[in-house]
């Protein structure tokens, strides 16, 4: 698309658009009179924006541009202007309920003064607009949108589905885990109570053994001593007895 195109789409409902941000306003908007022969060529212009950038669609089409898309957007006014965003990828060429509503939005609310008047003004750019083709193509639209949001639904219904499973995957995978650590925790406790147990029973289990080898070690040197007494005094009576 070129840069004209892109500045001429850019207009396209820029009046609801902005109504978006103007509903706050307390300020009744102002009601327009039913234009006269020159009002009306003045509102006449927008048509041609309109129908210069118009894509032809068919029932078969899906509108390119997701209105519940996983962008983070949960603000109403947000989903509203991708909803607009819907509309203008969907706008029929020619002049019809989308022309005569974005005018009556350019005229300060849509109501039915601004929509009679937008209507009167741009049936002199297409002499085919009617009330009927306003009903029809409004009702169209309508429909269009419904189907849109009903299908993105079922999908986001998926994803909801498929979330919950995953919630419910990783709630039981981790009631797993905890359980293993669990148990693992209670083995780990038990096993620490009987070495804090038989820490305690160390001393006891081998000081009658440490005291016996104490004794024999005692037991064994007295009787060398004795010995070696002995061995001493009868070297002594040799000495003395023996020449």
């Amino acid at each position: 698309m070129s840069n004209d195109d892109n500045k001429r789409s850019s207009g396209i409902l820029n009046s609801l658009k902005k109504l978006i941000f103007e509903d706050d306003q307390t300020s009744p908007a102002p009601t327009p009179p039913v234009p006269s022969a020159p009002q009306k060529e003045k509102l006449a212009p927008p048509a041609p924006v309109y129908t210069a950038v118009q894509q032809p669609t068919t029932g078969k089409n899906p509108p390119p541009i997701p209105i519940t898309a996983n962008d983070g957007s949960t603000d109403l006014k947000e989903m509203k202007l991708k909803v607009y965003a819907i509309l203008e990828k969907l706008n029929e060429q020619g002049v019809d309920f989308f022309e005569v509503w974005n005018a009556a939005a350019a005229m300060g609310k849509v109501e039915e003064n601004t929509l009679k008047a937008a209507f009167t003004s741009l049936k002199f750019v297409d002499s085919s607009l009617s009330k009927e083709k306003l009903i029809a193509t409004g009702t169209n639209y309508a429909n269009k949108l419904k189907e849109t949001i009903a299908k993105e639904s079922e999908q986001k219904q998926d994803e909801k589905k498929r979330t919950e499973q995953d919630r419910t995957m990783e709630i039981a995978n981790l009631n797993s885990e905890i359980k293993a650590i669990t148990e693992n925790i209670s083995k780990l406790q038990d096993d620490l109570q009987k070495k804090q147990v038989a820490l305690g029973q160390v001393n006891e289990k081998y000081e009658p053994k440490i005291k016996e080898i104490e004794q024999k070690i005692t037991i064994g040197n007295a009787a060398v001593g004795e010995v070696i007494t002995e061995i001493n005094n009868a070297l002594h009576m040799i000495n003395q007895s023996i020449t």
